[in-house]
């Protein structure tokens, strides 16, 4: 996987998950190819791909998604940062969500593994603040 065939894979990423094209999205894919879409998750297996992302199409609607790679350290890895939004379907719940992909290819340029780290939070929402204290014993 060149630059070029990564943009290209992600473009068709980006096409299926805003079309909500089931179909389109499984072909990007091998057979075998696991997704964790967070690391303490088991993987959805390839062959479930198609219902996987049928079922998400059934809660979401209005979704953008924009892509910023980050590296590509090999012809087999690439490490994607992506921003996302979404509607809950039925209701006017916008959420924006921001992650990190590590992608592995298959020399057919179909991913072959996905590892995902993601975070999602109501549209526009004020940034978490945490709270520090320190003590002196």
């Amino acid at each position: 996987m060149d630059l070029a065939g990564l943009k290209a894979w992600l473009a068709a990423y980006k096409r299926a998950w805003e079309g909500q094209d089931a179909d389109g999205f499984v072909k990007l894919f091998t057979r075998d190819c696991e997704y964790r879409d967070t690391p303490f998750i088991e993987p959805v297996p390839g062959r479930e791909f198609h219902a996987f992302w049928q079922a998400l199409a059934k809660i979401q609607q209005d979704n953008h998604i924009e892509f910023d790679i980050l590296a590509l350290p090999s012809a087999e890895r690439a490490i994607v940062n992506w921003r996302a939004a979404s509607t809950r379907k039925g209701t006017t719940e916008r959420r924006e969500g921001d992650g990190i992909f590590v992608l592995t290819f298959a020399p057919d340029g179909r991913c072959a593994d996905v590892r995902e780290w993601q975070h999602w939070r109501p549209a526009g929402a004020p940034l978490e603040k945490r709270a520090f204290t320190w003590e002196n014993s």
